[in-house]
């Protein structure tokens, strides 16, 4: 079965309400975290230790929040007003998170963006069952997007006939 449902563990119950703190140097395009951003993220704090780039953390932001979140850190960059949003994403192991972040990006001597700093809260689980996804499942819709986004279109149409036999009630 592609997905099911699972109860919260205890790892993700001490997570909630945790605050999370993390470091962006705009220039390098290096993010930098602790544990709990390691944790909402899906990375390791080695990975966040030596800095990843930003598109590796807002790739698991659901679509329907990603655009909004994307246009609201854009705008604290250009005008460096102040960010916050409440959005969810889907973490790799294919269970719900819901966060509520805020930050700032700094300028430097010259006025240039320099340094975006903020935290992320992670907010109570939903009250409805968390739906995993198949890691089979993800790994084939990744593949998808990274073909049609290259133009593949042969690779894209083979990768949705594997999804539909993977998901056929979604067909």
């Amino acid at each position: 079965m592609a997905r099911g449902t699972i109860a919260s563990d205890e790892a993700d119950q001490d997570f909630i309400n945790a605050v999370g703190f993390y470091s962006w140097n705009v220039a390098e395009n290096r993010v930098y975290g602790d544990d709990v951003i390691a944790h909402v993220f899906g990375l390791s704090i080695e990975d966040l230790s030596i800095g990843m780039p930003i598109d590796v953390l807002v790739r698991y932001i659901d679509e329907g929040d990603k655009q909004r979140v994307a246009k609201a850190i854009h705008m604290a960059i250009v005008d460096g007003a102040a960010y916050n949003a409440e959005y969810s994403l889907t973490h790799p192991d294919g269970r719900k998170v819901s966060v509520r972040a805020n930050g700032r990006c700094l300028r430097d001597v010259d006025g240039l963006p320099s340094i975006y700093s903020g935290t992320v809260i992670v907010q109570p689980a939903l009250a409805e069952p968390i739906q995993i996804i198949d890691p089979l499942e993800s790994h084939c819709r990744a593949a998808l997007d990274l073909a049609s986004a290259r133009g593949h279109a042969l690779a894209a149409r083979y990768l949705s006939s594997a999804l539909n036999m993977l998901t056929p009630d979604l067909g």
